[in-house]
């Protein structure tokens, strides 16, 4: 079971999938890379299947282009790997967080989630189940 102790002492399982402790890093400009690559795999897809493996094949690749990221569940320092596969991190960060609700990464997205679930109504949601 690969495990990361932090700097702090605590260990991090690494095991979990998905990792509750486990970030991806996206890049903006390949944020945007991957949006045009979404929607060229919606529109060539024939089947929900296909275009489910060909997402795989985007947001988990060989080689992965995301640095991985982990936050250290004791004292929210995050570990930076530029590959999945390293075997130590690349740099570690301290974050320092103004108090609040907000005290680590993960309550920052659980609180985004939580305020747009709020925010969207059903009559929002529009499947994308039609494919070509």
């Amino acid at each position: 079971m690969p495990k990361l102790t932090c700097l702090c002492g605590e260990n991090i399982n690494l095991s979990p999938i998905p990792n509750p402790q486990g970030f991806k890093l996206v890049w903006e400009p390949l944020r945007e890379k991957l949006i045009e690559e979404l929607i060229t795999a919606y529109s060539s897809a024939k089947s929900e299947q296909e275009f489910e493996d060909l997402i795989y094949k985007l947001l988990y690749p060989r080689n992965p282009e995301f640095p991985q990221i982990y936050e250290c569940s004791n004292c929210q320092r995050i570990a930076v790997f530029a590959r999945a596969a390293d075997s130590q991190p690349t740099v570690w960060y301290e974050p320092k967080f103004k108090g609040g609700t907000i005290n680590s990464i993960r309550s920052l997205v659980e609180n985004s989630q939580d305020d747009e679930k709020a925010q969207s109504t059903q009559s929002d949601y529009v499947p994308l189940n039609t494919y070509h």
